[in-house]
C-alpha cells in the first residue's frame, strides 16, 4: 500500500522563510560593504593613475606643476594630463554616480562632454600648488592662468607628505557633481596663501564652472566609508579620513570657515613645507 506524500506544513514554510530573511539581513550588508570596498579600491586606482599622469606632465614641462585653471578659456589641469591618461573615465569615482548626472540642476549649458573637465571627481590642491601670496599681490587673472604661479616640483620640500589631489564632490546640489579644484583646510585664515575658501560647516566656495556652492571639506568628499582617496606630490595615493587630512589645524565638523586655523605647520599636509 502506497503512503500518502507529505508536504510542508504552513509553520514549516514560515520557519524556512524566516531563516532566509535572517540570512539575507545578515549577508546583504556584507555584500554591500564588499561592493563599496571594491569601488573604493577602483577609485584608489584612478587616483594613482592620475597622479602618475601628473608626474609625467611635470617631467615634460620643466618640473613645474600644471595650472589648476587656465584663463581666459577656462581650461583646467584635467586637460593638461589628458594626453597622458587617454581616458576621461578615470576622472570619475565609481562611487560617484554618472559623471554629469546631477549637473542638470546647474543648467543645460553644462550638458556636453567638454564640461567633464570642470566636474571631475578628483580636485587639485590649487591653494598651494598654484600659490598666490597671502596679500594676493601675485594673484593673476589672465592671460594664461587664474591664480598664483604654478609651483616647481623642487619647491615642494616633502612631496610624499604634500596633497596633490583629493576625492572630490559638492555638498549641494548633489554629491555626484565634482569640481576640478580642492581647497586646503584653514586657507581662509592663512596668511601665506590667497585663498578663496577652505574647510568649514556649510562653507560657501567658488568653483570654476558655475560660481558658488557649498562644501564642509573644501570639496574633499569622504564618500568611501567616511573617508576618501588622496594623491600626493610624489605620485602615490592612499585612503584618508577628514580628521587625518586636516592635521595641523584646529578643524572640527562644527566650526565655520573663519574659525579654522593652522596651528602646527609640521603636521600640515597641504603647503610646500
Amino acid at each position: 500500500m502506497l503512503s500518502a506524500k507529505r508536504g510542508f506544513t504552513l509553520i514549516e514554510l514560515l520557519v524556512v522563510i524566516a531563516i532566509i530573511a535572517i540570512l539575507a539581513a545578515i549577508l546583504f550588508p556584507v555584500f554591500a560593504q564588499a561592493r563599496e570596498k571594491a569601488r573604493q579600491t577602483s577609485c584608489l586606482s584612478n587616483s594613482k593613475q592620475i597622479s602618475t599622469a601628473m608626474m609625467m606632465y611635470v617631467q615634460d614641462y620643466d618640473e613645474v606643476m600644471p595650472m589648476a585653471i587656465s584663463y581666459p578659456n577656462w581650461g583646467t589641469w584635467t586637460q593638461y594630463v589628458a594626453p597622458y591618461t587617454k581616458n576621461w573615465d578615470i576622472m570619475f569615482c565609481p562611487s560617484g554616480g554618472r559623471r554629469l548626472q546631477a549637473s542638470w540642476d546647474l543648467g543645460p549649458q553644462y550638458q556636453w562632454w567638454a564640461n567633464w573637465q570642470y566636474f571631475s571627481q578628483y580636485g587639485y590642491n590649487w591653494d598651494y600648488l598654484n600659490r598666490a601670496n597671502g596679500d594676493c599681490s601675485n594673484f593673476v587673472a589672465g592671460p594664461s592662468y587664474l591664480g598664483g604661479p604654478p609651483t616647481a616640483l623642487a619647491a615642494i620640500n616633502q612631496p610624499a607628505a604634500t596633497v596633490m589631489l583629493t576625492d572630490n564632490g559638492m555638498k549641494t546640489p548633489d554629491k555626484n557633481v565634482g569640481t576640478s579644484i580642492s581647497y586646503a583646510p584653514a586657507t581662509y585664515t592663512a596668511d601665506d596663501a590667497c585663498g578663496y575658501g577652505g574647510w568649514g560647516k556649510d562653507a560657501k566656495l567658488w568653483f570654476p564652472a558655475n560660481g558658488n556652492t557649498t562644501s564642509d571639506y573644501g570639496f574633499f568628499l569622504p564618500r568611501h566609508s567616511e573617508g576618501g582617496n588622496v594623491a600626493w606630490c610624489d605620485g602615490h595615493s592612499k585612503y584618508m579620513k577628514p580628521g587625518q587630512l586636516a592635521a595641523g589645524t584646529d578643524w572640527n565638523v562644527n566650526k565655520t570657515i573663519d574659525q579654522i586655523h593652522i596651528i602646527d605647520r609640521s603636521q600640515y599636509l597641504w603647503d610646500l613645507n
